[in-house]
């Protein structure tokens, strides 16, 4: 066994200096939809709490599948669960999750560097933020500003 593998088969330990950066983004998350999660069930019994509720157990279910993914043997892999490896970590999803807390005292600018950048945007990250307020690529499309976009095959690129 190398020093190297070693030291993954014990990263998850305590001790390790650098234990637990990886799970940040996650847990700044996890923490801020429980906190939202008491304050729907807070609220008078209805359809209005109903609401809430389910908005933010979808919201729970779509991080989940943006988790640092952690094998059965307790080695973790640094990459999200469910996006390519190659494509940053915590991955863009989970950073976006980030930035809706980004008034938070507990929040990282650096989880969204390109976004919030004081000069401004990538061109890619303008695209994804144009498209975004359209609705998706399709009527982004409908609109006609789909054609001289960034590619969203250029990856998970939105910092």
């Amino acid at each position: 066994m190398t020093a190297q593998s070693e030291h993954i088969l014990a990263y998850l330990a305590p001790d390790d200096p650098g234990f637990g950066w990886e799970f940040l983004a996650e847990d700044f998350v996890n923490a801020r939809l429980a906190e939202e999660l008491t304050a729907a069930k807070a609220r008078p019994t209805g359809p209005e709490q109903n609401q809430a509720v389910g908005r933010i157990v979808s919201l729970r279910l779509a991080v989940t599948q943006h988790a640092t993914y952690v094998d059965r043997d307790g080695k973790n892999w640094a990459r999200c669960f469910t996006c390519h490896g190659s494509n940053g970590f915590p991955c863009s999803t989970m950073r976006c999750f980030t930035r809706m807390w980004r008034h938070h005292p507990d929040y990282r600018p650096g989880w969204n560097g390109t976004l919030d950048c004081p000069t401004g945007s990538s061109d890619w990250t303008q695209d994804m933020l144009r498209i975004a307020a359209r609705g998706g690529f399709h009527n982004d499309f409908l609109a006609g500003q789909a054609q001289g976009q960034t590619s969203p095959s250029k990856g998970d690129q939105v910092t």
